[in-house]
């Protein structure tokens, strides 16, 4: 009985303790990602169910750590798809960060 309460134990503790190292590892692979692929993660993995946003942001997050893919890019694309995005013939005025990094879009 002693034995089978100290296994279990001694699963228990390393089990915690292989999740508290993986969240210290996920928030300093977070920590070395710049300001630019920070905000493209968050405006590119809005939408979906928890899940969904959760692999989006793993996804973004590798790509981005290896250099694969340009934060700017990934922003840029956004902004595009807001401004050609059909609103019923009035277009929508252009969300804020797009405003700050690229000027928005002329009127016409």
């Amino acid at each position: 009985m002693r034995r089978g309460l100290l296994v279990m134990g001694i699963a228990v503790v390393i089990g915690m303790s292989q999740d508290w190292v993986a969240r210290a590892c996920d928030r300093a692979s977070t920590a070395a990602l710049t300001e630019d692929a920070r905000l493209a993660i968050d405006v590119r993995c809005r939408r979906g169910d928890e899940r969904a946003v959760r692999k989006c942001r793993s996804t973004l997050k590798k790509l981005f750590l290896a250099g694969s893919l340009d934060p700017d890019k990934t922003l840029r694309t956004y902004c595009d798809s807001v401004k050609h995005s059909p609103w019923g013939g009035i277009r929508r005025a252009p969300p804020a960060l797009c405003v700050r990094r690229y000027g928005g879009w002329p009127e016409g």
